[in-house]
């Protein structure tokens, strides 16, 4: 079909004719060029490239909680909102509320990439931060992230995020987190939804029965951790048991997952029967002061009496600071920081405990009362070993002959000691600074020692003044 308009049309059989000259025909060629050429428009200076990307982004904000809350959400459809802070994280806010998602351009796959993060209202800025610098640097290594968000978290991830949230206020957390991790094993980088109760009764089990406690020994470069002891954990077996299902429980709340695996699992340790057993008194008692007063290691002598004394857990006693104690007041004062709690308190110290300390303060070298033998890092002296308390301890039950005591149980020993002299709960719970009264009621049974012991005397007094003999009486004689 003949696209040509009529002049062109005419200048073409205007060509046809062999009678032109040269001349003519290169005048009638560029006539046909101008009919037949389109007319270019004049063209606009291009944009710069970043008015572009910011049209294109939307708006962008520092996120933080008070400015995402601050966000009005819209009547219908939703709108982004960038940070300023990691270009590739946005809070999408729809009527029905705010969430941060990830938006990443996939080189590899040649596609935009979308990841949504969760909530705003279970996800803190820095974590959706966090989450969204691992999620580019995983696009940046060939991964496909929709993959992972089809899965969800995984176990490990869940730690992470609860540790991220509650490190602050549980001194233990990364701790507690590193046990977890440890004996998960490979069940650690499967999705958190996917663990079963039989996966975590399978592994509970195993550390109830199987596991031996490890310890690190040596030092610099010989550091190695080493199996100890018997196999068979149970009391360690509750406590991994009980941390996952608190970071279970925790991601419930938030909707990360939507059942809890611990849930069914028994315990393996009786608490309340080794919390009334495990104390020393009597024959026990004798036997340890004799072996303990036996043993070569003067320092490790000195933090178990102090166990004993003050009622005090092992890390505190270890970590003890001379800066925390006044020998004058007869005071061992704790902060914040330093206690399970993360509430201050003060202990009373008792004249055997001052005396102990009194004669440590003349020798003094370092900040700490219970000092390492020798440097660690950076040649600082540091505070005394646990595994040098577990050798010591270990020789002091081995020589006394008592099996299955443990240095925790000095604690319980001093609590057992208060209820058997008659002293109040409130009493006990401020002396071993139990959180709760239920803490520090598990020795009530033995209030009834004092009773006992008093019933007792009333008992035997009534029953020597009525075996006695009866006294003879004599008539006097008449006059």
């Amino acid at each position: 079909m003949n696209t040509l308009d009529p002049a062109a049309l005419a200048i073409v059989e205007a060509l046809k004719n062999p009678a032109l000259s040269t001349a003519q025909q290169g005048a009638l060629l560029g006539a046909l060029r101008a009919c037949t050429t389109p007319e270019v428009p004049p063209r606009t200076p291009p944009r710069p490239a970043r008015a572009v990307a910011d049209a294109a982004r939307g708006d962008r904000v520092s996120l933080t909680k008070t400015a995402v809350a601050a966000l009005p959400l819209p009547a219908k459809g939703e709108r982004l909102v960038w940070d300023t802070v990691t270009p590739q994280l946005a809070v999408r806010l729809r009527p029905s509320g705010r969430s941060y998602i990830v938006i990443v351009w996939d080189r590899l796959r040649n596609r935009k990439t979308t990841l949504t993060l969760g909530k705003c209202s279970a996800v803190t800025p820095d974590q959706a931060r966090a989450q969204a610098q691992r999620a580019v640097g995983a696009v940046a290594d060939g991964k496909d992230i929709r993959r992972a968000r089809a899965v969800g978290l995984t176990v490990r991830q869940l730690l992470d995020a609860w540790q991220a949230e509650k490190g602050a206020g549980v001194r233990t957390a990364a701790e507690l987190k590193a046990k977890a991790l440890h004996y998960l094993g490979t069940l650690a980088e499967r999705p958190a939804a996917d663990i079963t109760r039989e996966d975590i009764g399978r592994i509970h089990s195993h550390i109830a029965t199987k596991s031996r406690r490890r310890v690190v020994k040596g030092s610099g470069v010989a550091k190695q951790a080493v199996e100890i002891g018997d196999p068979g954990m149970p009391a360690t077996a509750d406590k991994w048991r009980a941390t996952l299902a608190a970071v279970y429980t925790w991601a419930g709340k938030k909707g990360l997952v939507s059942a809890n695996p611990c849930e069914g699992v028994p315990n393996a340790f009786d608490a309340k029967g080794a919390a009334r057993t495990n104390y020393l008194r009597g024959d026990s008692l004798l036997k340890f002061w004799k072996a303990l007063d036996a043993d070569a290691d003067a320092d490790v002598r000195d933090a178990l009496l102090l166990l004993l004394f003050t009622g005090q857990r092992r890390g505190n006693v270890l970590t003890m600071r001379w800066a925390d104690v006044d020998l004058t007041a007869c005071v061992w004062a704790l902060d914040a920081s330093q206690t399970k709690q993360r509430k201050a308190q003060t202990t009373p110290l008792v004249t055997q405990a001052v005396e102990i300390l009194a004669r440590r303060w003349q020798s003094a070298g370092t900040p700490w009362v219970f000092p390492a033998t020798r440097a660690v890092k950076c040649e600082v002296i540091g505070a005394m070993s646990e595994t040098r308390l577990r050798d010591a301890w270990a020789r002091v039950c081995k020589a006394a002959g008592i099996e299955g005591l443990r240095p925790h149980d000095l604690r319980h020993t001093s609590g057992s000691w208060l209820a058997r002299l008659g002293a109040s709960e409130a009493v006990r719970q401020k002396a071993l600074g139990h959180q709760t009264p239920a803490m520090a009621a598990r020795y009530s049974h033995l209030e009834l020692d004092p009773v006992a012991d008093a019933l007792q005397r009333v008992a035997d007094a009534v029953q020597a003044e009525a075996t006695k003999p009866v006294a003879i009486s004599r008539r006097a004689k008449s006059a």
